[in-house]
């Protein structure tokens, strides 16, 4: 069996699960999803906005590693926040003047414009998120670290991602740890027994140094949105029929 291609497994996962998604018009209400932009760069990249969380999220690709016959991706995610929250937040005073400017920022979508892309990446960064996907482009582990706490927008898009996944895929973990270090914390999602086993020995995790996670409520919801009995909102005409 080949291993899949990055970039395009990457690609097929994140934009399959909110394609799916947005043939379900109850699912995006109940999920608080609003809407999604593909930013036409090399790099897979995405902006997200959610209905109850001013703002907006920037998912991108920027490492990746073989493992085995899958491959880890390694995503930042940017939180560019609405102009009221910014002195809400914990950001640099040069996040802080960028957010401010007219010139850098389209203030309607809270995105930077199409020519300060490359200059806002350094900044604005809340999240790592890491996925192990599968030569048959299927989820097999999840992880997400931030050094953020629970107050922090970054929870509502993980909320997000991880539920899609699981409502267009109709499966969820099988297991879940909780890791943390000096300054971040870690959530892992094991969708794949052997395939975690396998992400374990490559990245050198040691079992004992993992815990048991600390929202065991956010894993119950998950699990519940691989199974949300939810007709599509498009009469037939989507591509789920």
């Amino acid at each position: 069996m080949n291993r899949i291609d990055a970039v395009t497994g990457t690609r097929m996962l994140i934009e399959n699960a909110f394609s799916h998604l947005t043939w379900h018009e109850d699912a995006c209400k109940h999920l608080g999803f609003k809407g999604i932009s593909q930013v036409w760069k090399e790099e897979p990249a995405w902006y997200f906005w959610l209905s109850k969380t001013p703002g907006a999220f920037l998912l991108r690709l920027h490492g990746e590693e073989p493992v085995a016959e899958s491959q880890y991706v390694s995503l930042a995610l940017h939180y560019y926040p609405a102009l009221e929250q910014v002195e809400t937040l914990a950001l640099s005073r040069g996040e802080t003047d960028l957010r401010n400017d007219a010139t850098v920022f389209d203030q309607p979508t809270c995105t930077p414009r199409y020519e300060q892309f490359e200059a806002c990446l350094p900044h604005f960064i809340t999240a790592e998120i890491g996925l192990m996907i599968g030569a048959n482009n299927q989820l097999q582990v999840l992880v997400f670290s931030t050094g953020q706490d629970r107050t922090h927008p970054v929870f509502a898009f993980i909320d997000l991602l991880v539920s899609s996944l699981n409502f267009e895929a109709k499966t969820h973990h099988l297991e879940a740890c909780h890791l943390d270090d000096e300054a971040t914390s870690s959530l892992l999602l094991a969708y794949d027994a052997k395939a975690f086993k396998t992400f374990q020995n490559t990245f050198g995790l040691d079992a004992a140094a993992l815990a048991e996670p600390q929202d065991p409520e956010h894993l119950a919801t998950w699990r519940h949105c691989a199974h949300m009995d939810i007709s599509c909102s498009v009469n037939g005409t989507c591509s789920c029929h």
